[in-house]
């Protein structure tokens, strides 16, 4: 056994010798831990790993096959994450032990602090003292066994998985229910106890989902909804106004839709460029539009053939055809596709050239292997469609694929927590990120994405935080299903949002370029490309705009997954109408026309570079516009 003493040596360096042990297939002993945080973090070889002492938060996260042995106590999320492995702690654990493991063995030989077990997918969680409060919340599967007292709110929103209480239960949480327990199941928990030499004598009371929240109990009334641009037509009582009303009539609650707000509000046609732009032809090869995304931090950049990206959409609410299109799409033109929520498919990431990996709050599909495949990771806060929100996916969608690659019971009516389990605020923040640069070797940039909502706040913690760049999401963002409430009133224009942004990151002393602002919400071409970059935007990335070139025909069916163009959609028969290989030469072809418009324009205004556009190239149109931006007011006819 290799011995490495953290009183002589940073957490990062003997992690970094640790995973080079572990490729050896040597065992370690863990000296003067003294509760540093992620020890062991992103190690994937079956090694045994000794803590002599106590750890801090994340110890033996995000890794993949390892046993650790921790002497005395852990801080918060022991075991985050684990794709396999065991984890055995002598003494007492802190919050969210257990967070999100799927298919691990954690064992806590004290108590444990507060919602141990959130969004688990599948393992066991052990417990031999006490739980504090809210212990297995929304939980989508595994076993967790709590030896003394269960703590208030057992089970809180959980969709899957079970949990075994010897002590006595304080109080159950929404949608759990106690049950009958089965001999097998009894038999199973000794077995688990006796493998593990953890003395035991008395009774199991079983606790389960109870199953009256799993989908919404009146579905609404089959019917094509009314497009977006409908609301737009003019009249008070317009039609889409009048099907709001009568399918509330039914349901009796709020509209799930995808797309996104369908107001009139300020955005980049408000705004135009100061002088007239004579377009060449020839322009892409006189003007640099490549650039270098995510270096703040030392680690390799994503390189882009220009300042776009494809904007972040899961496998789930797009169908995997539609995903490979977009990564084939993002390879021929150089630039970077993002899996968005539901985890990474390995067809896309063979097909991406450029691959950013999403962490949603419910983790779902998350883990170290395919961190490891990324160029990029991403911290998903929220989205301009649905700002402080957390994804929702149909039932319909949720197919018995879908389910095992997100680690949740299929066929629910998919609502993941509004938060991250462990991030708290911004000081929770920079010890997450940390810990993804563990399980990176710190060499990939991290970023976040965030629903424009209040953005001087978010932009000033980001920066702070040490974010690689943001992917800042305007109210015009779209989404494939969200309340119809939030999408029309929540957040603030895109246009808003970047000039926020850029305000904050000049009241902490940054410069633009430091932490790039990615904007995204509603961006349609290379044109308003051109104008996010002018009002200080590093990039812009397409979402909706790439699906349209794709065959997306608005048909506004995005959340019940009967997408008739196989798009947004998990049902074979629909899926089979889209062609891949036809249609990511479209997404191509769409992403070539959005280079040349920006090469024309930096052309045409005199410029060689994309990133020397600026606010003095603009002007606003309207006086909403020039309140917003700040640019001078020029109407014209």
């Amino acid at each position: 056994m290799v011995t490495l003493d953290l009183a002589h040596l940073s957490v990062r360096e003997a992690n970094r010798r640790l995973r080079e042990l572990g490729a050896a297939g040597d065992d370690v002993e863990i000296l003067n831990p003294d509760a540093k945080h992620h020890i062991g973090v992103g190690l994937v070889h079956p090694i045994t790993v000794k803590v002599r002492g106590s750890a801090g938060y994340f110890c033996a996260g995000l890794t993949h096959g390892a046993r650790f042995e921790i002497d005395s106590n852990v801080g918060w999320g022991v075991g985050d994450n684990i794709y396999d492995g065991t984890v055995i702690v002598g003494g007492n654990a802190g919050a969210v032990a257990g967070v999100a493991i799927r298919g691990a063995e954690v064992i806590i030989k004290g108590n444990m602090g507060s919602r141990a077990g959130q969004v688990m997918k599948a393992g066991t969680l052990l417990c031999c003292g006490n739980a504090s409060f809210m212990a297995g919340t929304m939980m989508y599967g595994g076993r967790i066994v709590i030896l003394g007292r269960s703590g208030e709110r057992l089970g809180e929103d959980m969709t899957g998985g079970e949990i075994f209480v010897a002590g006595g239960i304080d109080s159950l949480g929404t949608d759990a229910v106690e049950t009958d327990i089965s001999k097998t199941e009894t038999d199973s928990i000794l077995e688990f106890l006796e493998r593990h030499k953890i003395p035991f004598q008395g009774h199991f009371s079983k606790v389960v989902n109870a199953g009256a929240k799993l989908r919404y109990t009146t579905p609404e009334p089959t019917l094509r909804n009314q497009p977006t641009t409908v609301a737009m037509a003019g009249g008070f009582w317009n039609a889409k106004t009048q099907e709001d009303i009568e399918v509330k009539a039914v349901t009796g609650r709020y509209r799930v839709r995808g797309y996104g707000t369908s107001r009139a509000i300020p955005h980049f046609n408000d705004i135009a460029f100061r002088r007239d732009i004579l377009p060449d032809e020839g322009a892409v090869s006189k003007v640099n539009l490549a650039m270098e995304l995510g270096s703040r931090s030392g680690a390799k950049p994503l390189s882009l053939s220009m300042p776009v990206l494809i904007a972040p959409m899961s496998y789930g609410a797009l169908s995997r055809s539609t995903k490979l299109a977009l990564g084939i799409a993002s390879r021929l033109s150089r630039i970077a596709e993002n899996t968005g929520e539901g985890g990474m498919i390995q067809e896309e990431r063979d097909e991406a050239g450029q691959l950013i990996f999403q962490c949603l709050s419910g983790r779902l599909g998350w883990n170290v292997r395919d961190m490891q495949k990324a160029d990029a990771i991403e911290i998903y806060i929220s989205q301009g469609a649905k700002p402080g929100l957390g994804g929702q996916l149909m039932a319909s969608k949720v197919t018995p694929e879908l389910a095992s690659i997100r680690g949740i019971p299929p066929g629910i009516d998919l609502r993941s927590p509004s938060r991250h389990p462990d991030v708290l605020g911004a000081d929770d923040l920079v010890i997450k990120i940390e810990e993804f640069r563990e399980a990176t070797g710190y060499a990939k940039p991290i970023s976040v994405k965030l629903g424009a909502g209040r953005v001087k706040d978010d932009i000033k913690i980001a920066f702070k935080d040490g974010f690689d760049f943001v992917e800042l999401d305007g109210l015009q963002g779209s989404t494939g299903a969200a309340s119809a409430e939030v999408i029309e009133h929540v957040g603030i224009p895109t246009l808003a949002a970047i000039v926020e942004a850029i305000d904050a990151l000049r009241e902490v002393g940054a410069r633009k370029n430091e932490m790039p602002i990615v904007l995204m919400g509603g961006i349609k071409d290379g044109v308003d490309a051109a104008k996010a970059i002018a009002l200080g935007a590093g990039a812009v990335a397409v979402g909706t705009a790439a699906l349209i070139a794709g065959g997306c025909i608005s048909c506004m069916r995005c959340q019940a997954g009967y997408c008739v163009t196989g798009i947004a959609t998990q049902n074979p028969e629909h899926e089979k109408r889209f062609r891949t290989d036809v249609e990511a030469h479209n997404i191509h072809r769409f992403l070539e026309s959005m280079r040349w418009q920006l090469a024309a324009i930096v052309h045409g205004l005199g410029k060689t570079d994309v990133h020397q556009l600026c606010r003095d190239d603009l002007v606003a149109l309207t006086p909403e516009a020039a309140a917003i931006t700040g640019l001078p007011y020029e109407a014209r006819s």
